[in-house]
Formats: C-alpha cells, structure tokens, sequence
C-alpha cells in the first residue's frame, strides 16, 4: 500500500471558507488500491476526482495572526460509479496556515490592507494574513481500509 499522490482542483480561502464547505481534488499518478477481495489492486487512474471537506478555518487577525485551513479528503469516484474513502497522508499535516514549512511555495497569501492606520501602531493590530490554497497544492490520499496495514506511506 502507498499513498495516491493528490491535487487541489478547487480553490479554498481562509478569508472565505466555511467549515464543511466541499472541495475536490484529483489523483496526479496512476494507483492501485490493495484490499483482501482484490489481491491485484482496484485500479485509481491518474485524474480520478475525489472529494473532501474543510473541517475547520480561521481567518487571518490583528496581532499577526496568520489564517488557517484545514483540509480534509473523504473518497475518490472511481471508474465505474465505486466510491474509496480515503483519508489525508497522515505523514502530512492537515492544518495549514501562510507560515506552514512547504506550503508558501504552493499557496498564494491573501495580505488584508489596513488604511489609515499611524505607522507607530501597526504592530499592535497588524493583521496575518489569510492563506488560498488551490491548483498547484499537491498532498497525497491513502485508503482508509489500508491505514492500518503498514507504513507505507
């Protein structure tokens, strides 16, 4: 069992993500799903959609407090109508912010402009900013029924 390398096909905002909102992803590399009744693998071609919800968001706020997203994959639509759920790589991390090691080359930041505000203050109420993770953001998916068969991911 491996980890199904994944990515983002819609875009999630900090700024304006609800928790539950949905989101889909695609497969970036052909896979195989081994279970006990299939000992060849279920097939997941390159491209296959899957679907997940944001659990939770924070939006970015004053003292330079950056925003959060968290992401939560659940299945994969497989050819033939078969639905896979899957789980995040837990190998990676699935609260994610502007300051996340990795995620600043693949994210784009949502800076909140503050006008008006006395250059002698703008420390004190400075907002962080928001994160937007979208096409570009690659993670990668892993069976739930194969979570406990090894480390392999």
């Amino acid at each position: 069992m491996s980890a199904i390398p994944a990515e983002m096909i819609d875009t999630v905002d900090s700024m304006t993500a609800k928790p539950g909102q949905a989101f889909r992803f695609q497969t970036t590399e052909p896979g195989a799903i081994v279970v006990p009744t299939e000992p060849e693998g279920i097939p997941v071609p390159k491209g296959t959609i899957g679907w997940g919800v944001v659990r939770a968001v924070s939006a970015a706020s004053r003292g330079n407090h950056y925003g959060t997203v968290t992401l939560e994959p659940r299945y994969l639509v497989l050819p033939k109508g078969k639905v896979m759920q899957v789980s995040m790589n837990p190998t990676l991390p699935s609260a994610l912010a502007s300051n996340t090691p990795g995620v600043e080359k693949a994210v784009s930041h949502v800076p909140i402009p503050i006008p008006g505000i006395a250059m002698t203050a703008v420390n004190t109420v400075r907002f962080g900013k928001n994160v937007r993770i979208g096409p570009g953001y690659t993670f990668s998916v892993v069976p739930i029924r194969a979570l406990g068969l090894g480390p392999d991911c």
